[in-house]
Parts: structure tokens; sequence; C-alpha cells
């Protein structure tokens, strides 16, 4: 590894307290984006290089990756809350209208969902996170607590990839138990925030869902600076992909609160301003285009009412449901909108990839 830009250096000799510790823990990252990563194949037209590919596919695109189960029935999950961010609960059916490719379809099935949810946490373990481990195990443990208790947990980390600690659970204690006993790396560290996203959401649809959670939500709490020195073009595409087909919710929570944004206009400064800058850009990218939350809280307390939120949004979600209308295997848009009243806002995955003959 090359050594750190003297910049970087003089800035952080600079600092004080949390931000000094926070920022140092951050230096060996920041010296890595001045090597030259592996040549990426060139971006798609339209689409700027060190982006996440635009959030929705093209009507008919081929997917980035190839899924075995048959879709007899495509099921969407959508929140939906009014102009002040409060859950619109009581709709029925009528009220809803979903749109494939841009045609309306008629509704198979439609429910509130009841069935307990599937939620893994990801934590990232690089040695920034290490810092801040107090706050963000704290508002964690918040987490277990807000949700119901016949939900599946499951726990699991990440730097240079990701690794699983708690298979799915209700035993809260035993994931929170894990959290509070989470290693984090110290030193160097690598981090491959969409590598190990994209091995996470392969191990979670490789996981057979219990009895007791059939027709429940699937979702993901991803605790992470955002930041990511080990990561290909091909690498985002397939995570692009799986954000909008697996029916996997991505809720982001960044870390780092306001050291996010360091003060001063040294060349150091800038350099962290402009890596957060790229990390909140791919933060918000993932979680909406798998139909989640971004979240960038300042303070623990911030920290907390955002997995308030994450538990709410579980907890108020309807199933609608239908008949595929093409057996084409492509990536195939979706719309969902409720007329009950103006100004009503739906969160819903964007895609779903059709079964093939």
């Amino acid at each position: 590894m090359q050594p750190a830009p003297q910049y970087l250096v003089k800035f952080l000799a600079g600092r004080r307290g949390g931000s000094l510790l926070f920022l140092c823990a951050l230096l060996p990252f920041l010296a890595m984006r001045g090597q030259k990563p592996p040549a990426p194949p060139p971006p798609q037209s339209g689409q700027q290089s060190g982006q996440l590919p635009a959030q929705q596919p093209p009507p008919g695109a081929q997917p980035p990756f190839r899924v075995a189960a048959r879709v007899e029935r495509v099921n969407v999950d959508a929140a939906v809350t009014d102009a002040r961010g409060q859950f619109v609960t009581g709709l029925k059916r009528e009220h809803f209208h979903v749109f494939d490719n841009g045609a309306e379809q008629p509704i198979a099935d439609f429910s509130p969902i009841e069935a307990p949810a599937r939620i893994l946490l990801v934590v990232e373990a690089s040695p920034a996170v290490y810092l801040l481990s107090d706050e963000h195990r704290t508002a964690a443990f918040q987490l277990l607590d807000g949700l119901a208790p016949g939900d599946f947990v499951a726990f699991g980390v990440y730097d240079d990839s990701f690794r699983p600690i708690v298979g799915f659970t209700q035993n809260k204690g035993v994931v929170g138990q894990s959290l509070a006993q989470m290693q984090f790396g110290l030193g160097f560290a690598r981090l491959n925030l969409f590598g190990s996203l994209s091995s996470a959401i392969a191990d979670v649809l490789a996981t057979p869902v219990p009895d007791a959670g059939a027709g429940g939500k699937t979702a993901i709490v991803l605790l992470s600076t955002g930041l990511s020195d080990l990561q290909t073009e091909a690498v985002r595409q397939r995570l692009s992909g799986q954000l909008q087909v697996s029916g996997i919710a991505v809720y982001t929570i960044a870390l780092g609160g306001n050291l996010r944004s360091p003060r001063g206009k040294t060349a150091g400064a800038e350099a962290a301003t402009e890596a957060f800058a790229q990390a909140d850009r791919d933060l918000r990218a993932i979680a909406e285009s798998s139909g989640g939350l971004p979240f960038f809280p300042k303070t623990g307390k911030d920290l907390a009412g955002a997995y308030a939120e994450v538990a709410r949004t579980l907890r108020h979600l309807y199933s609608v449901a239908f008949v595929p209308p093409a057996h084409d295997g492509k990536v195939h848009v979706l719309r969902v909108e409720v007329r009950e009243r103006e100004g009503l806002r739906i969160l819903a995955r964007p895609a779903y990839l059709a079964p093939s003959e």
C-alpha cells in the first residue's frame, strides 16, 4: 500500500478528539483512493462513471444475474405514507393500481402484511467504525427492541467481504449478544461495500423461509460509512440488478454523523468531503434502487430515530400480487399507485425478473 499523502497527514494532525481518531482511521482508505483500481469496462450510455446504474432498468432489459426460481405470481410489498410522513392504514384492494412496464395489471391478491418480517443487520467492521461502535451498537439494540416478537433477525459484518455471524432467529437476545461482542478491524483495512452487499443479498435469497415467515417482508439494514475502495463496474452492475429485482428492501444508515462533513479548506478536508459525498450518493442509490430508505443521522438521537422508522415501515406494509403478463426472462419495471387521495407516497421495489418459458 502507498504511504498516506502528506496533505492528509497535515490535515489529520490539526484535528482534535473524536474527529482526529475517526479521520485517522480513514486515512488508509483515503490514501488508497489515490491508487489506480483495475480498469473497469466503459460505462453504459447515459451512465456516469463511478455511480450506480440508473435506478430503473429499461423495459425488457436482460438481468445482470440469473435466478433459478420460477415466478408464477409477482408479490409487491408497499408502504404508503401521507404528506406528513405518517403511515396510511385501512387501504383496500380497490385503492391500489400496479403497472408492469407501464401497463396496468389486474390485482390477483391483496392483504396487509401480518406475517413476521426477516431482517438481516449488516454492519461495517472497519477501523473507522470501531471509534463509533458504542453509539451505533446502542441504536442497533433499539432496532431489535422495536421489532415485533415474531420477526426473524440475522446479523453479519463486512470489510473486504461479507461474513454472516448469526442466522435468522426469533431470539433477539442472541443477535444482541453477538452485536455486543462484535470485533472491528484495526490497522489497515480494505472496504468492499458493493461486493459484500451483493453477497449478503445472495445469502438471504438462498436461505429457506420458515413457515412462520411465509409472506412476510425481507429487508437488510445496512450500517455503513458508504466508503468502498474494492469495486469494479461489473460488481456495481451485479448489485444494481439484485437491488432492483430481488424484492429485498435495503435500508441504509450512514455512520459518522457530522464527522462526514470535515471543516476547513485544506486539501485533506476537501479529499474527505469528496469521499463522503460519493459515499452519500452510493448509500442513497442503494436504498432507493431496492425500495428501501436512506438515513443520514448526525447524532445518536437521529440514529435511534432511523431505526424506529425502519421498524415502523416493516409493520405497515401492504402486499399486492399479480400474475406476470409475460414469461420472457427479462427485467420488468414496476410502478404502484394509490389513488385514494392526493399527496401519498408509495415505497415499493422498482422492478422484478419475469419467469422464462
